[in-house]
């Protein structure tokens, strides 16, 4: 919107009067603000059943994993012998509407038979690239591996310098889909 902004300024820069130039300047506010909202998604984490496919984000961080079924907030986790082998937790949506820099910040969220967290993911997400990446660089996600859902709940996370509100979208994500438990 900058670009549109610059170039008729530049074409018309004497020709703007000062009721034209507030109005042009509303104009491009109003388009930049209306082009940055996206649509929120509504879509449901990908449920898995025995005989489908299972999420990626699963086999991720279950490789054994044979199939899956939902128990209240979560999904058990169980390998092809049936035998549960942990948990799995999407934070939509109790997420929904925590925004990182550019867009929600949804996590996968791996625990242990004994409720420990193993990993966290992040999801397909609107961010920015490079803000992600400072992130996944710093190791954010790797703050809450090997603790309880209870100690996690509580735990005071940083922000990473640089992708402050990426960092507190997924901090924030994180919180809201551990008070589900």
């Amino acid at each position: 919107m900058r670009n549109i902004f610059l170039v008729c300024h530049s074409l018309f820069p004497a020709s703007l009067s000062k009721c034209h130039w507030h109005f042009f300047m509303f104009l491009t506010l109003a388009m930049g603000v209306a082009s940055a909202q996206k649509p929120v998604e509504t879509t449901t984490p990908p449920v898995a059943v025995s005989t489908g496919t299972l999420a990626a984000e699963i086999t991720a961080a279950f490789p054994q994993a044979g199939s899956v079924k939902k128990a209240g907030k979560l999904l058990e986790v169980y390998d092809a012998k049936k035998k549960l082998i942990g948990y799995a937790l999407y934070s939509k949506p109790a997420s929904d509407g925590i925004r990182g820099y550019m867009g929600e910040t949804p996590l996968f969220i791996a625990l242990s038979t004994k409720k420990t967290i193993l990993s966290v993911q992040l999801l397909a997400n609107d961010d920015t690239p490079t803000y992600v990446k400072k992130v996944l660089t710093a190791g954010l996600l790797d703050v809450w591996n090997g603790l309880n859902v209870a100690d996690a709940t509580k735990k005071k996370v940083d922000t990473v310098s640089g992708a402050t509100y990426t960092s507190r979208g997924i901090i924030q994500s994180m919180q809201a889909a551990l008070k589900t438990l």
